[in-house]
């Protein structure tokens, strides 16, 4: 363990580079003040210390970070290194202190000297065995958090309906089916290390291949058709036909609709979108007006 001049000088320097490196954050919580706190105002304290059960916080970066006591953190600090939930501290990897400065690790121990700090405090230690590992890729648990849910195509509605024909220049209406599954909003967690991220999926558009070349992308999910809307175009989203189905295969335009997902995930202090595409088919018969003298 350091002496006491040498800790507190390593106290000051860590203080001082997080000054240069971290904004100082408002109104910190619990009640401190002081260059420590505006340091790291949300460093967690020593693990006895108790935290914030109404998980206040407000870690760097807004609504994602580490978590630990009930409070969120960031999960790294360029000045301090990456925050470790098994302490509550922070840790950088740093040289060896002068000759005399510190106890020598037993000689051949494999290990590193890190910069521990907690609650503004710093010291210099060595920990044996391997690397204490980072929190992991926030990304990637958010990739995690999206296996979990399940995106889905169009739950495709259209009229004319199956089994019946529409008519050549006559507008026809497609919608999708509006649920969680189809449109969204709908979201999911993953955690490991004490870090959580936060995913939200929520359909962009339905772009409508319609099976004669041409196709229509539409914002929404689309209007149902309703009795006594005959003849009249969809207000959000239709299609007019100008030749009929007879030559395609079974004498129908085979309908493919690609929904747009956007995926936002929050956490770790950052932020990311995952861009995600799912599609449903239908088949719609087209028939020529008959015109009888």
């Amino acid at each position: 363990m350091l002496t006491r001049r040498l800790l507190t000088a390593l106290t000051v320097l860590v203080v001082a580079q997080a000054v240069a490196a971290t904004p100082a954050l408002a109104n910190p919580p619990g009640g401190c003040s002081g260059p420590d706190c505006t340091v790291v105002g949300d460093v967690p304290g020593d693990p006895g210390g108790g935290g914030d059960n109404n998980g206040g916080g407000g870690g760097a970066g807004g609504g994602g970070g580490c978590h630990y006591q009930g409070k969120t953190v960031p999960c790294s600090i360029p000045s301090l290194g990456f925050f470790n939930a098994a302490d509550g501290c922070y840790y950088l990897v740093s040289p060896p202190p002068p000759p005399g400065g510190a106890e020598e690790p037993p000689a051949g121990e494999q290990g590193n000297w890190y910069t521990i700090t907690c609650n503004g405090e710093a010291r210099l230690q060595w920990v044996p065995g391997a690397p204490i590992q980072a929190p992991p890729d926030p990304e990637v648990l958010a990739r995690r958090a999206l296996a979990k849910i399940t995106l889905k195509g169009a739950d495709i509605g259209m009229a004319p309906a199956p089994g019946k024909a529409g008519l050549v220049n006559l507008p026809a209406w497609m919608w999708t089916t509006v649920t969680a599954n189809t449109w969204g909003p709908i979201s999911a967690s993953d955690t490991e290390a004490g870090l959580t991220v936060t995913i939200t999926a929520r359909a962009q558009s339905i772009t409508w291949d319609m099976g004669d070349g041409h196709s229509v992308t539409c914002t929404g999910p689309g209007t149902p058709f309703r009795a006594g809307n005959g003849g009249k175009s969809s207000p959000t989203c239709g299609y007019t036909y100008p030749q009929s189905s007879r030559n395609k295969p079974g004498g129908k335009y085979t309908v493919t609709a690609t929904t747009d997902w956007r995926v936002d995930w929050d956490g770790g202090g950052v932020t990311g979108v995952i861009d995600q595409t799912r599609t449903s088919q239908t088949t719609v018969r087209i028939d020529e007006l008959q015109v009888v003298n």
